[in-house]
């Protein structure tokens, strides 16, 4: 299994976070007005895999949504831990190996405390009690993730999470976001 371990990568400064209301980046977005864009954290990492599989069922709850995931992970290694856990279903998929599409999108680094405090620990037990483990390893476990709901490209509903077990997405009604969908 590839290792990632705990190094700091060298990477580009994020852009100012993205607020509601705020012009999101041209790329990841597809061509419906609605657009759903979740950056993982590293490929491997269980989160990642708890948050593709809800996105797989999110977005066929909501097939007018277009769903993307962003992985700063190797395409090789991104494409095979995807097929491992159950492929991409409807959802779209863009290589950020260098970061910068993060950084557009003001996602940066996270700190320590955000994948290895102990909110992150008691998920990673959770979900290894549901069968996700690590697996093959490919990006770097201080990226930090979000999600981010698009309209028209303006930034509708985000969420970035204080550790790396949080994920939130939304709850639609009609295009507007009303809520969180609870873990």
């Amino acid at each position: 299994m590839p290792f990632i371990g705990l190094s700091h990568p060298r990477g580009p400064r994020p852009d100012a976070r993205l607020t509601l209301g705020a012009m999101a980046p041209h790329e990841p977005t597809g061509p419906e007005p609605l657009q759903l864009v979740a950056f993982l954290r590293h490929v491997g990492c269980p989160f990642a895999e708890h948050t593709v599989k809800r996105l797989r069922h999110w977005a066929e709850a909501h097939p007018e949504v277009g769903v993307t995931v962003v992985s700063h992970g190797d395409a090789d290694v991104t494409q095979h831990w995807l097929q491992a856990i159950g492929g991409l279903g409807a959802l779209r998929l863009v290589i950020d190996t260098d970061r910068q599409t993060h950084a557009r999108w003001g996602l940066g680094e996270s700190g320590l405390w955000h994948f290895a405090g102990p909110a992150s620990l008691r998920g990673v037990v959770r979900l290894w009690a549901r069968g996700i483990r690590n697996r093959d390893a490919s990006g770097t476990r201080w990226q930090r993730a979000g999600v981010f709901l698009i309209e028209h490209g303006r930034v509708q509903w985000l969420h970035v999470p204080r550790s790396a077990e949080g994920f939130r997405l939304p709850v639609l009604q009609g295009s507007q976001a009303v809520a969180f969908v609870p873990r």
